[in-house]
């Protein structure tokens, strides 16, 4: 639950929303989630004052490609140095796909992710954090690809989906041309179009492969879930 304020003795003013933090986010791809996240800031920003909040993306090592518990790996060690160098850090989001790795490695990375926190421990905002470092560390999983947090903005998949028939899918549902990875405004487009991030959110929770991890399954709507109270204070405040 994100903590809000109201200022003392303006009982008419919008309730304020505390500031959200350093948010450190990785993905294994170098356009889609990336975009994705920075259509995310974008509808923050235009919207919400962010200073001195901070969303960070930062690529996912040296220009190597990683399977999914390589990521993690690479992660844990950039997220170290970076705490040595005696930076702030308050949550970190990992987007990784299953794609055709072995479900037991996908599996491995989530869990490697989940064991970073302590688990009977929340901090202020309802996450699930490790007392050591005070960071909230996310597993923002795809099963299969990363696309099925696209289709949840246009409707529930109930059934087994291979990561191809994606595509397909949001072609038939986007009005305004075809799909394309290489969108620099994706939350945008996607609303534009009829999509909504509210009901994405919803239906990610009740998809039949969620607990176990399978296909179809998504961690994606815990960034947007986080994120999208900003985004309606701030519409609020316009």
């Amino acid at each position: 639950m994100i903590k809000t304020l109201q200022p003392k003795g303006r009982r008419n003013l919008p309730t304020a929303l505390l500031q959200f933090g350093r948010h450190l986010v990785y993905a294994e791809g170098t356009k889609t989630e990336p975009y994705y996240i920075e259509s995310i800031k974008k509808a923050i920003a235009e919207k919400y004052q962010c200073e001195p909040n901070e969303i960070q993306i930062l690529p996912a090592g040296d220009g190597k490609s990683y399977n999914t518990t390589g990521l993690v790996r690479f992660v844990f060690q950039d997220v170290k140095k970076r705490l040595e160098n005696k930076e702030k850090i308050d949550h970190v989001w990992v987007f990784f796909d299953k794609d055709d790795f072995p479900i037991k490695r996908f599996l491995e990375a989530h869990e490697m992710i989940e064991k970073m926190n302590d688990s009977h421990t929340k901090n202020n905002d309802g996450f699930f954090y490790n007392t050591e470092t005070n960071i909230s560390w996310h597993s923002c999983f795809s099963n299969e690809a990363f696309e099925l947090w696209y289709c949840l903005y246009f409707s529930s998949i109930k059934t087994t989906m291979h990561r191809k028939e994606y595509i397909a899918f949001l072609n038939q549902n986007l009005k305004k041309g075809a799909y394309s990875k290489t969108r620099q405004d994706m939350h945008q487009y996607l609303t534009s179009n009829g999509g909504n991030i509210q009901k994405a959110i919803a239906r990610a929770k009740k998809l039949s492969g969620l607990k176990e991890r399978y296909n179809p399954s998504t961690g994606v709507y815990q960034f947007a879930e986080y994120f999208l109270a900003y985004m309606k204070q701030a519409k609020n405040k316009k």
